[in-house]
């Protein structure tokens, strides 16, 4: 069966798991304030963990897959542009109780604009790099790794378990690349430096 909300496809059997499983298991109104602080992640504000795992603390042993799944929801939901009517009826379709899914429009309708916005500014930040350290060598962290120079990425809302989080890795680069990859990335942004990225009038 397809679905607008999903962008006129298939909805994953793992959402359709989950509203199965655990957000009709929720009362409409845990599910409400649920959508709410998901929503309230989607658009960068602070992730109210304890609240969460509260609120699903007798269904979930972290609410991950929840949040997961709510995430889904509204996001695909925004990034498509169905109706409140038609996403009512696809999720009620998918196994959602009549109230449980009437709770999630109405959180849909509160965020939506500003999701979609989100989404836009977000458009071309996919996994985006907000920071590069260098990380040298010391005597509790010796560099085991010769001729090798070890740097720590920094990733902003990088999907983790179909979740954004940011995170960090370390990377271990040959030196004889390093100086070669800085003359590229020179480069780069001298190139973009040519182009003017402010909105015609």
């Amino acid at each position: 069966m397809k679905f607008r909300f999903c962008g006129d496809g298939d909805c994953p059997d793992w959402v359709l798991a989950e509203i199965i499983s655990t957000l009709s298991v929720l009362s409409a109104k845990n599910l409400e304030t649920l959508a709410g602080l998901v929503a309230k992640r989607i658009l960068g504000r602070e992730f109210e963990e304890n609240a969460i795992k509260a609120l699903t603390a007798d269904i979930s042993n972290d609410g991950k897959s929840i949040v997961a799944c709510i995430h889904f929801l509204l996001i695909n939901a925004s990034r498509h542009a169905v109706s409140e009517t038609v996403f009512s009826e696809e999720i009620q379709q998918l196994g959602l109780p009549k109230e449980h899914a009437a709770a999630m429009c109405h959180v849909l309708a509160d965020n939506v604009t500003q999701i979609r916005q989100r989404l836009q500014d977000k458009a071309f930040r996919i996994n985006e790099l907000s920071s590069v350290r260098y990380i040298p060598p010391s005597a509790e962290h010796p560099d085991n790794t010769v001729g090798c120079a070890k740097f720590e990425l920094k990733i902003s809302q990088e999907l983790v378990d179909g979740l954004p989080e940011d995170t960090t890795h370390v990377l271990n680069i040959e030196r004889a690349n390093v100086a070669a990859l800085l003359d590229e990335l020179k480069e780069v942004r001298k190139t973009l430096q040519q182009y003017s990225w402010r909105p015609k009038e």
